[in-house]
C-alpha cells in the first residue's frame, strides 16, 4: 500500500488535488482511480448531452469523482474542526474514511448518459438505480476495485459498499456523502457551473465551508409521537450564512432551469432514450439483430439489453462512447426508427420542441387543457415516435437529480440559537420557489407540425 511518492492533479475547479505520499487512505484512492472499472468513467460525460447547448460542457464522471473526493476531505477536516470547538472526543478516523472513499466511487454506477440510461431501464421494467450498481462493482469478485479494498483492510470493502444502499443517514459522517450539503453536489454545482459557461448560479464555498455546523434533525414527521422523535446528526449553517445559503439553493435552482432541464437537452436525452428502447426490444426480440439495428451479434448494448445479459462485466462495457461510436453502424440498420434516431443524433438534427408552459402563461388549468388537446391530435405520432411527449420535468428549490432530494436530511437546515429550522421557514426567498414549478413539452420530428400547434394555441390565447 505504500508509495512514498506524492502525487499531483490539476483541476479546473478546485486547483492542486494533493495525494500525499504518506498518507495511506490518499495511496488507496490513487489505487482504486488507477482501476478499469474508475477509468470507465473518463468516458461517461457528467452532464450527458448538455454538449449539444453547451459545447464546454464535455467533463466527465472521472473528474467530478476525483473533485468529489477532494470536497469529501475537507468536509472531514470541518467534523474534526466543529469537535474540537464544541470540545467533543471521539472523532473517528474510519468511519470518515469510508465516506471519503465513497465519495471518489460514488458515480461508478453510472452507465451511458446517466439518468437517460436509468430511464431506459426503468421503461424496460429493471428498476436496478445506480446506486445498487456502484455497489455491485464494487463488490464484484471478479473485478479490481474489491481486492484493492479488501488489502487496504477486509471489513473496509463492505462498509464501504454499504454506504450507497443505505436507505437512512447514520451520524455526520455519512452527511459528507448524503445531505443538503454533501461533497457530490458541492462538487457538481461548481464543475457545472464553470464548463457550461453560465454566468449565474455562483455559491460562497469558502465562506459556507466556514459556517458549517454538526446540528440534529428530525428524520419523522413533525407531529409523530414522542417516543418517536428520531434525530440524525448532519451538517446544518449558522445564521451568519444564511444569504451563502439562499444563494447556494439559488445556484442549484438556475442550473436546473438553464442547464439540466434546458429544453435541447431534455430533448436529445428523450431521444437517445427513444434510440436505446428500440435496441433493447431488437435485442429482446428479434432473430436478426444485427440486420435491425447495425450492430454486431456481440455488441455491449445487444449482449446487455439480451436475456439474461445484465451483469456486472457486462454493464461495465457500456459508457457513452459506445454509443456515440456506434451511431454510425445503427444508421445502416433496418429498423427506421434505430436508424433515423441515430442520424439525427449523430448530425444533431434534433426534434423541435414545443413548450407547453409558454403557451399557457404557466397557468396549470390550461396547460392540462392544451395538453389534452394535443395528445388526441398527435396520437398516432406519439406511438410512433414522431412526436415526443416529456411531461415529468420539474423545478423548484429542491428538484432531484435522479436522488430522492424531497427527504428532511437532504434540506438545508440553518441553526437558529442552536436549534435547526429549515431555510424555508425563515427565507421568504426559499420560500417562494419550494413549491414545485411542472411543466410539459412536446418535441415534433417535423418541424411544420410544431409550428401549426403554436400558431393554433398562440391564436386561441389572444
Amino acid at each position: 500500500m505504500t508509495n512514498s511518492r506524492t502525487q499531483l492533479i490539476r483541476d479546473p475547479v478546485h486547483g492542486l488535488i494533493v495525494f500525499d505520499g504518506k498518507s495511506k487512505l490518499d495511496q488507496l484512492a490513487l489505487r482504486l482511480i488507477n482501476t478499469p472499472e474508475f477509468q470507465r468513467l473518463r468516458r461517461i460525460k457528467q452532464l450527458g448531452v448538455s454538449e449539444f447547448v453547451y459545447p464546454g460542457a464535455v467533463h466527465t464522471r472521472f473528474s467530478h469523482c476525483i473533485g468529489t473526493f477532494h470536497v469529501a476531505r475537507k468536509l472531514v477536516e470541518i467534523i474534526k474542526r466543529e469537535m474540537n470547538r464544541e470540545g467533543k472526543n471521539g472523532f473517528d478516523e474510519n468511519k470518515a474514511n469510508i465516506v471519503v472513499i465513497a465519495a471518489l466511487l460514488h458515480d461508478l454506477g453510472h452507465g451511458p448518459f446517466s439518468h437517460t440510461f436509468e430511464g431506459v431501464q426503468e421503461h424496460r421494467g429493471a428498476k436496478k438505480r445506480h446506486e445498487h450498481w456502484t455497489r455491485e462493482i464494487i463488490q464484484c469478485a471478479t473485478g479490481e476495485i474489491w481486492p484493492v479494498l479488501l488489502d487496504f483492510r477486509s471489513e473496509f470493502a463492505d462498509a464501504v459498499a454499504d454506504i450507497f444502499t443505505t436507505e437512512e443517514p447514520r451520524d455526520i459522517y455519512h452527511a459528507i456523502v448524503s445531505s443538503s450539503f454533501d461533497a457530490d453536489r458541492l462538487d457538481y454545482l461548481r464543475r457545472d457551473r464553470l464548463m457550461t459557461g453560465i454566468g449565474a448560479g455562483a455559491i460562497d464555498f469558502d465562506w459556507l465551508l466556514e459556517h458549517v455546523r454538526i446540528g440534529q434533525v428530525r428524520l419523522n414527521e413533525p407531529d409523530a409521537i414522542e417516543d418517536d422523535d428520531i434525530r440524525v446528526e448532519t451538517f446544518c449553517l449558522d445564521m451568519k450564512a444564511l444569504p451563502a445559503a439562499e444563494q447556494f439553493l439559488l445556484s442549484r435552482y438556475t442550473m436546473h432551469e438553464q442547464v439540466y432541464f434546458h429544453k435541447t437537452t431534455r430533448c436529445a436525452e428523450k431521444m437517445i432514450a427513444k434510440l436505446l428502447t428500440a435496441i433493447s426490444d431488437e435485442a429482446k426480440t428479434s432473430k436478426s439483430f444485427s440486420k435491425q439495428t447495425g450492430l454486431p451479434a456481440n455488441h455491449p448494448l445487444g449482449v446487455f439489453f439480451s436475456n439474461n445479459g445484465e451483469t456486472v462485466e457486462n454493464y461495465l462495457q457500456l459508457d457513452d462512447a459506445t454509443v456515440m461510436g456506434s451511431l454510425s453502424l445503427m444508421r445502416s440498420g433496418q429498423n427506421k426508427i434505430i436508424a433515423n434516431f441515430a442520424a439525427r443524433i449523430q448530425e444533431r438534427k434534433l426534434y423541435k420542441t414545443l413548450d407547453v408552459a409558454r403557451l399557457s402563461g404557466d397557468d396549470q388549468g390550461a396547460m392540462v387543457s392544451k395538453c389534452r388537446t394535443i395528445d388526441k391530435r398527435f396520437s398516432e405520432k406519439i406511438s410512433s415516435g414522431d412526436v415526443i411527449k416529456d411531461e415529468k420535468a420539474k423545478i423548484s428549490i429542491y428538484t432531484k437529480i435522479g436522488g430522492d432530494d424531497e427527504r428532511i436530511h437532504k434540506k438545508l437546515h440553518i441553526l437558529v440559537a442552536g436549534v435547526d429550522r429549515e431555510i424555508s421557514d425563515i427565507s421568504d426567498l426559499v420560500k417562494s420557489l419550494a413549491t414545485p414549478k411542472t411543466f410539459t413539452r412536446y418535441y415534433f420530428a417535423d418541424e411544420v407540425d410544431r409550428n401549426a400547434v403554436k400558431a393554433t394555441h398562440s391564436r386561441r390565447s389572444l
